[in-house]
């Protein structure tokens, strides 16, 4: 058996009352709060998430290319024919660009007549800032690498002095390596490097 408690209705200002002002503000002010840290989480997330997308396929691309020079090697030893990795930036947008040549401006082509050849592409994040050894004396932005027929970086010490000023070259090596680094600046600044 249970207790029964007669019921009773609201009478009066208490049932006719709904949310106060100030309860109103309070219920808004908290919501607001929470909106605030998930946008600003969502604008540190966005910059991380550009900076791992580039980081990715600028590895990707670089073993690519490294390993169809091994495979597939140029026909003639000149720097002109080795393969290459190019940064390639138009009307605001940046793509990383796999070429059959080493002299600059594949992108979209198709004619191995016509020069280097595009053999694969991919979109890095147009916010996004990548260099070459960061902080050294001879640090350089990322455009044009290029690789020997045994997948070495060739380097711009070893210049042939009949190679052109658009010929592919990698800076000089840091303590035997190449740093790359990623970052974006803005709402939200992130950085990540990868040693090659």
């Amino acid at each position: 058996m249970g207790i029964r408690y007669p019921q009773r209705p609201l009478t009066g200002d208490r049932a006719s009352r709904g949310l106060t002002l100030v309860e109103l503000v309070v219920v808004l002010a908290i919501i607001a709060i929470l909106l605030g840290a998930g946008f600003l989480g969502l604008l540190s997330w966005l910059g991380t998430d550009n900076v791992n997308v580039a980081q990715a396929r600028v590895r990707t691309a670089l073993q690519l290319t490294m390993a169809s020079a091994l495979t597939n090697p140029p026909s003639s030893t000149t720097p002109y024919h080795n393969w290459s990795l190019q940064l390639v930036t138009q009307g605001g947008q940046q793509d990383l660009y796999v070429c059959t040549g080493s002299h600059g401006g594949c992108a979209g082509n198709t004619n191995p007549a016509a020069g280097p050849v595009q053999v694969r592409v991919s979109a890095v994040p147009a916010n996004v800032h990548l260099i070459i050894n960061p902080g050294a004396s001879d640090q350089t932005a990322f455009t044009c690498l290029a690789f020997s027929p045994l997948g070495q970086p060739l380097l711009g010490a070893t210049t042939p002095a009949t190679a052109s000023a658009g010929a592919c070259y990698w800076p000089a090596a840091v303590n035997g390596q190449w740093t790359f680094q990623a970052s974006v600046t803005g709402g939200a600044a992130a950085t990540d490097t990868y040693v090659f």
